[in-house]
């Protein structure tokens, strides 16, 4: 009976002790999404088009769908953040003249046949509007029409250690699109993994 009797100790003392539950890990962040429909970019500063941007980082793009097409809603509307190593603390005149050497610098790229006469007509001004900066653009579409274009938008940093995070939205003044943009521009965060940019052709 005694060895009848040591069978439930065995089995409670010999069996094996459930493990403890593992330790919360941190949740890896994703990149800065792409929503459906979008095209993403990735240019590493500094810009091929615009180099006397004193900036260290990457400059990411959506562009939303038939950015390039005056017939449709998401034409020449987008947002895009700047990822800097560098502070890039910036007042409404420094945002305002960084943008327009970057629109200049790329009508120029890309309006190789100098279709586009009046350049110095491109500027953007930027006014401080709370945490922000309304942004007014006068631009010209390269890609497609030549013709002038105004765009309409915000401006706004976020410290990220030592550098910073520069979030832009821009878009015609009737974008429908606007409400999407706002958002997918908030969702812009510092610990955000970047894709690497493509090779140099």
């Amino acid at each position: 009976m005694r060895s009848l009797a040591l069978v439930p100790c065995l089995l409670a003392c010999g069996s094996p002790q459930p493990s403890p539950p593992p330790e919360p890990t941190a949740r890896q962040a994703l990149p800065w999404p792409v929503p459906d429909g979008f095209r993403g970019e990735t240019i590493p500063f500094p810009l091929d088009f615009a180099p006397g941007i004193p900036h260290k980082g990457v400059e990411e793009l959506r562009f939303a769908p038939g950015f390039f097409d005056p017939a449709q809603p998401g034409y020449w509307s987008y947002t895009f953040v700047w990822r800097t190593d560098d502070p890039a603390a910036m007042d409404a005149a420094a945002v305002g003249g960084e943008l327009t050497a970057y629109f200049r610098g790329l009508i120029d790229a890309v309006d190789q046949a100098r279709q586009i006469a009046d350049r110095d007509a491109i500027a953007v001004r930027a006014t401080p509007a709370g945490a922000r900066f309304a942004l007014a653009a006068h631009v010209f579409d390269a890609f497609k029409t030549k013709q002038p274009l105004d765009l309409v938008g915000w401006a706004e940093r976020g410290a990220c250690g030592t550098g910073g995070l520069w979030r832009f939205v821009l878009a015609p003044a009737a974008s429908a699109l606007r409400p999407q943009l706002e958002r997918l521009a908030a969702s812009a965060a510092c610990d955000q993994p970047v894709p690497p940019p493509p090779p140099p052709r």
